[in-house]
């Protein structure tokens, strides 16, 4: 049987660090995969079945095992201010919360709590339950036993507040929630949300917006709820993903408690150290001011000016809303600061009016009743200014569904659509089933079934023969709009409709008549078409690209082009080895996107630990044993020989650091790549057979152009996002490794200089590797040494290695001082560079062929 996934041949290292091959997963895989052979050997050896492994050393052993999920675990929902580094995700905000679903019996979470000295206080929901407070004062807590083991469950940790007076600004703090990992029942999982939220709101105040004092006049932990929050209940009408940051005391002169600056010193940062990452609202909402009451208006005006640039520098698209403080401080020198801003998108909000004395704790504070008035009052404001709509009883009454009628056919490959009137939020259970007319169930999404969130995609099977299912998202929510996932693909020509149960999702009644949600598909195009069409609207054969894909022969022989149509394909895309001789070309590589949030977490090495291994080994590996279980984490995967691709994007939808995450893998042999762009962080880009790109784009952060070579790389762009490695190969042979020609390494901004090499390598594993740069124009954020060596860190070991560079340049096409390069990489001659520009002579003969597009034929 073939060895676990951590018998000391891990696929690799990564930085950053992340959650991918911790040795927490190692430890969980092998006790897993060890106690299934004890198990198996023990029934045979005395007769024992596995049901006799009972009993309280039995629940011992498991209790002793739980799962445990880190906080860059993509499945987990973040909202708010976090800050997240390798172990633990930190927030100083009331209102910030985390979503996640889940198997297995019970919940908990482990917190470090050395240095907090007012504990925090936080609300845990599950399944849409009654919230339970729960103060975290210990490092680990259980927040439910007993749950149903067979059913997928919801739960929902929302900061109810942190201490506004301890330090919560620098590290380590004394008050805020520090999470270190999220407990499961031995062998549960962490599963997909549904949920996109299309808008995203953004708050800056002070204990107001906090939510200080929101439960009852004094000041304190215990009356203070950010979830009562007029910014909090706002973000919940728009069904937005919010920031709410809110510091007791704080001001635009005036500093914050805990340690916190001024509101310009605060911006742009979760806490002292950790800045915040890119968030992209469409709506800023400032409310400052009250704090200020002590400085007068000539030094408060021009400091409140100077903060609105800051934040519009920050967000150049959003709407700024300048609200007046709610009793008026200031008020006439924020509308003159708006006014002079002469900025069309920043707003000044008069809130003259929203609130009466009695909807007060104390003088300044709202009351649970005063937030709520002034979330109803700001929610019609934002209404107008941007054209969103809050949700609002009767939202999901009457969805429009699509497709829908059997007058037009649809793509027998269609996805499901329901558009709502406002925003809505999906159910704990219940079920959405595909009828053939006639009464035969054909497919069922249910929200409570583990089951229901895997699937088979393009008949990939295991290197044992057996289907291999990914774990994927059935129910997409975006804003208003639900898509539905079928597992399959539908029969062509026939006619069907869709049921809907109530509670699916939550205050819809329900479709239950056949005849409310019908549709029929159309026919197949001809078998053995050269040319495939796709469009997501369902204009074309195949409104999906995996649909086409598989519409393709078994053992083609011959080319077949698939031609997609604009638009983004939210979709698992897989050619398997017997589909050999597939072009796909898009209309654009901005007009045509294919992407999904596939990553290692979801299918890679870390999930396999719970999968039979029958289903879970990779078939056509090229190195046996650390390409055992790598093959099915991509965005899009190809094990087909004479694949090509042009005029696409391809983006993994993992967010950084979500663990590896291709968003191509190529691993067949003779594989182009054509103005294309590859968007990822980690491991981007995975080719393992002979590959040629050509006029592209790729970015990502780690390893993000990799693979076994040979490859050549020609006038293209890389983009380095934050510190890290270009490329990452590992020649098992002598052969070709990977080869770049007239390559622009570039960086985004938050790649530093002196940050990124231009490759690495294991010595003890891959000696005879080669990386080569030859005529590439780079920016200063590559290091100045070039590559890096490991295991061992030593030249002296490094044999036939063969990291070679000829003529860099920086961007602006100065040649770079190279003096300082690893010592066992080599700058090359004229004469040995020269072969190096024919991909022919690199490639062992091969000329590749670049596709047209759509428009050259």
């Amino acid at each position: 049987m073939p060895g676990s996934h951590c018998d000391g041949s891990r696929e690799k290292d990564y930085l950053p660090a992340a959650p991918g091959y911790s040795a927490v997963a190692c430890a969980r895989e092998t006790v897993v995969r060890q106690l299934r052979l004890y198990l198996v050997s023990l029934c045979l050896a005395v007769g024992l079945t596995a049901g006799a492994l009972t009993g309280p050393a039995a629940a011992a052993t498991a209790a002793a095992n739980p799962a445990t999920f880190g906080p860059f675990d993509p499945r987990i929902e973040f909202q708010g201010h976090w800050a997240r580094d390798d172990d633990l995700a930190t927030t100083v905000n009331s209102g910030s919360l985390l979503r996640f679903r889940f198997t297995g019996d019970r919940l908990g979470a482990w917190f470090e709590t050395e240095s907090i000295t007012v504990p925090a206080q936080l609300y845990v929901s599950v399944d849409g339950g009654e919230a339970r407070l729960v103060k975290v004062d210990e490092e680990h807590k259980v927040f439910a036993e007993g749950l149903d083991p067979g059913v997928v469950h919801t739960a929902e940790i929302a900061v109810k507040d942190v201490d506004e007076y301890e330090n919560r600004w620098l590290s380590p703090v004394q008050s805020g929630v520090v999470l270190s990992k999220i407990e499961l029942a031995p062998l549960a999982q962490l599963v997909p949300l549904p949920t996109t939220a299309d808008r995203r709101l953004e708050f800056y105040g002070d204990s107001i917006t906090q939510g200080v004092m929101a439960l009852c006049p004094r000041l304190g932990i215990d009356c203070a709820d950010g979830t009562k929050s007029y910014a909090h209940l706002v973000g919940k009408a728009f069904g937005a993903a919010t920031n709410q940051v809110g510091f007791g005391k704080q001001g635009i002169i005036q500093p914050g408690h805990g340690n916190v600056g001024t509101a310009a010193e605060s911006f742009g940062f979760h806490l002292a150290g950790f800045p915040a990452e890119p968030f992209d609202p469409g709506a800023v909402v400032v409310n400052f001011g009250t704090n200020d009451a002590p400085y007068p208006s000539e030094e408060f005006a021009p400091k409140y000016l100077a903060y609105l640039r800051q934040v519009r520098a920050a967000n150049p698209q959003a709407l700024i809303l300048a609200l007046r403080p709610f009793n008026g401080t200031h008020a006439a020198d924020i509308k003159a600061s708006v006014a002079q801003a002469k900025d069309r998108k920043t707003v000044y909000v008069d809130t003259a009016g929203w609130l009466s004395p009695g909807d007060y704790n104390g003088g300044s504070h709202p009351s649970v009743q005063g937030h709520q008035l002034a979330a109803g009052r700001l929610v019609k404001v934002l209404e107008e200014l941007t054209g969103w709509r809050a949700s609002r009883p009767g939202d999901t009454a009457s969805p429009k569904l699509a497709p829908i009628g059997m007058a037009a056919a649809t793509c027998a490959d269609t996805q499901l659509r329901l558009t709502f009137d406002g925003p809505l939020e999906l159910g704990l259970k219940g079920k959405l089933q595909i009828h053939q007319v006639g009464g035969e169930v054909v497919d069922t999404i249910d929200l409570a079934d583990a089951a229901t969130y895997q699937r088979t995609v393009g008949g990939a099977r295991s290197d044992y023969g057996e289907l291999h299912k990914w774990t994927y998202q059935p129910v997409v929510v975006d804003g208003r709009t639900v898509s539905i996932h079928p597992h399959q693909r539908l029969a062509a020509g026939r006619g069907y409709y869709v049921t809907v149960e109530p509670g699916f999702f939550v205050g819809h009644p329900g479709i239950t008549s056949p005849v409310e949600w019908t549709f029929r598909t159309r026919h197949d195009p001809k078998v053995g078409s050269t040319r495939l069409t796709v469009d997501s609207r369902g204009g074309a054969g195949f409104c999906t690209v995996q649909g086409a894909v598989d519409f393709v022969a078994e053992g083609n022989d011959h080319e077949v082009r698939i031609d997609v149509g604009p638009g983004r394909y939210r979709e698992l895309v897989y050619v398997p080895q017997t589909k050999p001789h597939v072009t796909v070309v898009g209309a654009g590589a901005g007009r045509t996107e294919i992407g999904y949030p596939n990553n290692n977490l979801l299918n890679g090495d870390y999930a396999m630990a719970n999968v039979p291994i029958d289903q879970a080994y990779c078939p056509r590996r090229v190195l046996a044993q650390p390409d055992r279980f790598n093959c099915w984490r991509a965005a899009m995967g190809v094990d087909a020989d004479d694949f090509s691709m042009a005029d696409v994007t391809v983006r993994n939808l993992t967010p950084y650091r979500g663990s590896q995450a291709e968003a191509f893998r190529g691993n067949g042999e003779r594989i182009v790549l054509a103005r294309v762009r590859i968007l990822g962080y980690q491991d981007s880009l995975r080719l393992q057979g002979k590959g040629f790109v050509t006029d592209s784009y790729v970015e990502g952060d780690v390893d993000f152009v990799w693979g076994t070579g040979g490859v050549f790389v020609q006038d293209s762009e890389l983009k380095a996002l934050h510190a890290g490695y270009y490329n990452q190969v590992r020649n098992f042979d002598n052969g070709p490794g990977n080869v770049f020609v007239r390559v622009r390494l570039t960086r985004g901004p938050d790649a530093p200089d002196d940050s990124v090499y231009l490759g690495r390598v294991e010595l003890s594993r891959f000696p005879t590797s080669q990386v080569v740069f030859v005529d590439s124009a780079m920016d200063s954020h590559v290091k100045t040494t070039g590559f890096q060596v490991t295991s061992p860190n030593d030249c002296a070991a490094a044999g036939q290695l063969r990291f070679w560079e000829y003529g860099s340049t920086d961007l602006a096409g100065r040649p770079i001082d190279t003096s300082a390069r690893l010592a066992c990489s080599r700058q090359l001659t004229v004469d040995e560079a020269a072969p190096l520009r024919d991909p022919a002579k690199v490639l062992g003969g091969w000329r590749p062929v670049v596709p047209t597009s759509r428009s050259e034929r």
